[in-house]
């Protein structure tokens, strides 16, 4: 069971976390990191179905 204190600084803690600067170099190290195993040379993606030419079912008359 926690007391007043421990709430009290369980939530100061929080507090202060979340007052705390991102730190955007570590974000854009991720980033770049992501990015770089992504697999080049596809410039574009593969075409969805519905943009395919489709087959007639029946021959035209």
């Amino acid at each position: 069971m926690q007391t007043d204190r421990d709430e009290r600084a369980r939530v100061s803690a929080a507090e202060q976390r979340i007052s705390e600067p991102l730190n955007l170099t570590a974000v854009a190290d991720a980033v770049r990191w992501i990015l770089a195993r992504r697999p080049r040379g596809r410039v574009q993606e593969r075409e969805s179905l519905s943009c395919l030419p489709t087959r007639p079912t029946a021959p035209p008359r």
